[in-house]
């Protein structure tokens, strides 16, 4: 409960007024990430990896100590309920992106785009 928890926040914080579509592949990234060597292997932490996600600082000002949102202060409203749906998607992810960005903004290659976000993956070696 506690990564879907963390992955819900940032799909709150970095999408929550895009479609349900937009906020799975959202979702999907931080999950790809977690199943990537090249990341912790918990979504709360890679959440927290510096650099990586532009809303960090709120999402760690709603950061867990429990799994009981509705009484730490952080959103209990429609846009999380729909954060948490995306998160907690249980079918395959919807990208095989391990990035997003508004469109143009990163220089990885290009998948595809889903609501307001471009999602890549890293230019192989």
């Amino acid at each position: 409960m506690l990564e879907v928890l963390c992955v819900a926040l940032a799909v709150y914080f970095e999408s929550r007024g895009e479609p349900l579509e937009g906020q799975r592949a959202v979702a999907s990234v931080v999950w790809n990430r977690r199943n990537d060597p090249r990341w912790p292997n918990h979504t709360c932490e890679v959440i927290a990896e510096e650099g990586q996600f532009e809303s960090w600082p709120l999402i760690k000002a709603q950061m867990p100590l429990s799994i009981y949102p509705e009484y730490l202060g952080i959103p209990h409203n429609t846009a999380m309920k729909k954060a948490l749906a995306a998160a907690s998607y249980a079918y395959e992810p919807t990208t095989n992106a391990l990035f997003f960005a508004q469109a143009g903004y990163l220089n990885y290659k290009y998948l595809e785009t889903i609501g307001n976000h471009e999602f890549y993956v890293p230019h192989k070696d």
